[in-house]
């Protein structure tokens, strides 16, 4: 969790031994996508992401049993990356109450809108994206990310994204049409 008041600590304890953790913006978009493949085994995604945070080297062993590995990997995952589910809640007598879900439509992707991205960082920042691979921590990006103005490229295309047509038909209309279909997403889970 991204925080102005401690220190970020990107290490974990593993058999009394501590390891720092790399938790650049690149690493965990690589994680990402790793868990997203589907030709990969599970056994091999959880080795191939502690190889990427623990940055052991493919011609290393990892020091610790699949079990611990799972478990670190879970732990930095949960820690880092996973978003926080809904929990259901109960009325007085123990029902459960429904559950409203928000607009779940996801208008923007890390991996496909990237050049957006890396352009509105550089407007807005002057942040240079391939030069901050493996430094640029991960939750400074996410920040940084949701602070962008209005007026860059990236916050532009989401705002089109999210352009819901009005009930009367003009020619705005058709042209956000013509720009929402231009700048849809590719269908990805």
């Amino acid at each position: 969790m991204f925080s102005l008041y401690f220190k970020q600590d990107d290490s974990i304890e593993i058999d009394g031994r501590t390891y720092q953790l790399n938790i650049s913006f690149d690493n965990i978009l690589k994680v990402i996508e790793l868990m997203k493949e589907e030709r990969i085994a599970n056994d091999k995604k959880v080795e191939m992401a502690i190889r990427l945070f623990f940055r052991f080297d493919s011609r290393q062993d990892i020091p610790f049993d699949f079990e611990t590995q799972y478990n670190a990997f879970l732990s930095i995952f949960e820690a880092y990356v996973k978003q926080e589910e809904k929990k259901q809640e109960y009325d007085i007598k123990g029902n459960p109450m429904p559950v409203y879900e928000k607009d779940t439509k996801q208008y923007y992707s890390l991996k496909y809108d990237a050049e957006y991205i890396y352009a509105s960082f550089m407007q807005a920042y002057g942040i240079d994206l391939l030069e901050q691979q493996g430094k640029l921590h991960w939750f400074k990006f996410q920040a940084l990310l949701s602070g962008l103005p209005k007026d860059t490229k990236f916050c532009e295309i989401v705002s089109i994204r999210q352009w819901k047509k009005p009930n009367k038909n003009d020619t705005e209309d058709k042209q956000m049409t013509k720009l929402k279909d231009y700048y849809k997403l590719p269908d990805e889970d």
